[in-house]
């Protein structure tokens, strides 16, 4: 008997075609990724005019230090700017009046999305920039971004970095994640529609979107009976899809943004994060925007959101090929399956060979592929980036898993 037996045939073609699945889409994943990440950035228009823009930030008990260089670098930008301190006053308030902004001081904290309510009622550029009062501009930010726009883009997003601190274990992993993020964001922007305008810095146009976050669709949104209070950036991006317009990724832009303080904090992130993407998956399946934003656009969600799950059914099922074998045949043989299960060929598949080998080999170069890509944009610490970084792929995975059995949890904000 075949040793590659397991339980029943059907568990076993199960397998074999979920690793054949596996192995397809991750090595389109990442050749789609790597074919778009070569292409050139599209340019649009000069917007820039001194009252086009005015950047609004929300601000939560801040380190002095870091909005301080917020602000600077907001400052030098040349643009109108508006401080709220959401439930706090000092130091921020004399910060933001130092360098010629305008500070709202709410007495009570009403999170994030309330702030931004309050905010843009008082925007009457044609553009706003949501910024984090953790995240630091680059020169020339707000020209480069709005040269991005034209009559049918309405949200334009910038890659986000982390800013470099001692504490290696957790900047690494968090930098890996930011990376992971915005490759997809590159190929997907080429196509003008991303998943995401990340929040840290998120330029839109004011009329689109000033109506819906002032609404009760966005205030007060809901899932599994529960207020949803996460992913602000993520519900804005999906409206602005939803209405036909274009949202892309500013690659020539880089702003800097403070990491977790803590590895137990990033974990808290992932999980967050996962949650809202998860939320927003299910919501576009449910009402069918996934599929009306282009093939790739579907091809991305279904793989990101799918994948883990994919992964622990092959793992769980390879699991019990070992396990059985070891009760019948004893640990050596358990061994000799395993590697098998990496190298040999399944009987069912010996017609296809050479296709079979080739998917194997396809998928090995396609992760060396996402391995330059990754460490390309890196001037140093390459290889601390790829094994500290290692362990972000496992949080990620894992946090994926929780995240959804947990989802009835996405009430809860966690790393505040």
């Amino acid at each position: 008997m075949n040793c590659m037996v397991v339980y029943s045939h059907l568990l076993y073609l199960t397998y074999v075609y979920l690793s054949i699945i596996i192995s397809v889409s991750s090595s389109l994943y990442i050749l789609f990724i790597f074919y778009f990440y070569k292409k050139k950035e599209k340019t649009g228009n000069d917007n820039e005019t001194k009252n086009s823009l005015t950047i609004l930030i929300p601000v939560y008990n801040e380190d002095k230090n870091l909005f301080e260089k917020c602000i600077a670098s907001v400052k030098n930008q040349g643009k109108k700017f508006i401080v709220i301190g959401d439930g706090c006053c000092s130091p921020y308030k004399e910060i933001t009046e130092k360098n010629n902004g305008r500070f709202i001081y709410l007495r009570k904290n009403i999170g994030k999305k309330n702030v931004l309510a309050v905010g843009i009622k008082l925007i009457k550029s044609k553009y706003v920039m949501f910024l984090d009062s953790d995240t630091i501009l680059p020169k020339n930010a707000v020209k480069k971004i709005l040269s991005k726009f034209d009559d049918k883009t309405a949200g334009v997003g910038a890659e986000v970095r982390i800013i470099k601190e001692k504490n290696k274990f957790i900047y690494y992993p968090s930098e890996m994640l930011q990376r992971l993020r915005q490759l997809s964001f590159k190929a997907l922007s080429y196509f003008d529609k991303v998943m995401v305008i990340n929040g840290q810095c998120a330029v839109y146009k004011t009329n689109i979107i000033e109506d819906f976050v002032c609404s009760d669709q966005f205030l007060n949104s809901k899932f599994l009976g529960k207020k949803l209070i996460l992913g602000d950036d993520i519900t804005i991006t999906k409206y602005v899809n939803s209405l036909g317009y274009k949202t892309k990724l500013a690659q020539d832009v880089v702003v800097l943004t403070k990491g977790q303080n803590s590895f137990k904090n990033l974990v808290k992130q992932s999980i967050r994060w996962s949650r809202s993407g998860y939320i927003n998956f299910i919501k576009s399946l449910k009402d069918g925007s996934i599929f009306k934003n282009g093939s790739l656009y579907a091809f991305f969600m279904f793989y990101l959101y799918t994948l883990p799950f994919l992964v622990l059914t092959e793992f769980v099922l390879r699991g019990g090929l070992i396990a059985k074998t070891i009760l019948d045949r004893g640990i050596i043989e358990g061994g000799r399956l395993f590697v098998k299960s990496i190298f040999y060929v399944p009987s069912i598949l010996r017609s296809v060979t050479l296709l079979y080998n080739g998917l194997k080999i396809v998928s090995i170069l396609s992760a060396i592929i996402m391995i330059y890509l990754i460490i390309k944009t890196v001037k140093k610490d390459k290889l601390r980036l790829l094994s500290y970084g290692s362990i972000m792929l496992l949080v990620m995975f894992l946090a994926a898993i929780y995240a959804v059995l947990s989802i009835n949890k996405h009430d809860m904000w966690m790393t505040r």
